[in-house]
């Protein structure tokens, strides 16, 4: 059997302990992508809501007051709903109604359904004397 000089088994364990730097690295990399990539607030469940308002002349009222960041961030206390999720609510007028639909995105049925509490009893009180709000239909998907 043929013997393996000193410089030839260094070589050999600076190539191996390379190699396994290599793919530590590779994998750390790896795993940071994957862990990262599941840590974001991707909304699971989308609420939306349609509410009619009376008198409808004020529907334009009504949507300034549901856009606005304080009525978001003050929603999004009150349900416990990420404010990221919670800054990204959309409403808007249906068209040829009186009625307003908003939607959002949260993580979860629960949190929905504790947003939509939150979102009727905050916008109600914001809007008290100028409109009047019933909610005309709601879906959790």
């Amino acid at each position: 059997m043929q013997e393996i000089g000193p410089k030839t088994e260094a070589r050999i364990m600076n190539w191996k302990t390379k190699a396994v730097i290599t793919l530590v690295v590779v994998g750390s990399l790896v795993g940071g992508a994957i862990v990262l990539s599941k840590n974001r607030s991707r909304p699971a469940v989308t609420v939306t809501l349609r509410l009619a308002v009376t008198p409808s002349e004020q529907s334009d009222f009504v949507i300034a007051q549901a856009n606005s960041a304080r009525f978001k961030y003050l929603v999004g206390k009150k349900s416990g709903v990420k404010p990221v999720l919670a800054q990204k609510l959309s409403i808007k007028r249906v068209p040829n109604s009186s009625l307003v639909q908003a939607q959002v995105g949260v993580l979860t049925k629960d949190e929905a359904r504790h947003y939509v509490e939150a979102f009727m009893e905050t916008l109600q009180e914001q809007c008290a004397g100028q409109a009047q709000l019933a909610l005309a239909e709601q879906s959790i998907r």
